[in-house]
């Protein structure tokens, strides 16, 4: 999966921390080549490797799992909601929509994160569309 957003977030990150590529690489315990395919191409590595990506980047862990097309592994629907605005999709959401992230509030946990993968997904897709 590539996701340029996701390439720019992470760009825009590092750079911000002033470090080169083989520092975050250090850093995060990852081969320096990802770093570059994930600039460059917009390459998505594994969850555990997303994660490892945000403590080097001292970022929001769910925050920078959003960014990379995974559901975070905590995060009630409500924050989750707010986190997705965070990103400025382009997408907004309409009173219904907002009803039924209440509901889903009232699920059990393990539910909720199902649900928070299915937008995750569904958000990629639109995201893809328009880029």
């Amino acid at each position: 999966m590539r996701n340029q957003t996701w390439a720019n977030f992470i760009k825009e990150k590092r750079k911000l921390k002033h470090l080169t590529r083989r520092k975050l690489a250090e850093l995060a315990k990852i081969d320096p080549s990802y770093v570059t395919l994930i600039e460059r191409d917009g390459y998505i590595p594994r969850k555990d490797k997303v994660q490892d990506i945000a403590r080097a980047l001292e970022v929001d862990s769910n925050q920078i799992l959003l960014m990379a097309g995974y559901a975070p592994d905590s995060i009630p629907p409500m924050e989750f909601l707010q986190k997705m605005e965070n990103i400025k999709l382009e997408e907004s959401f309409d009173e219904e929509m907002l009803v039924v992230l209440k509901q889903i509030s009232t699920l059990h946990p393990s539910e909720q994160k199902k649900v928070a993968q299915m937008i995750t997904a569904y958000v990629n897709v639109i995201r893809d569309k328009t880029h």
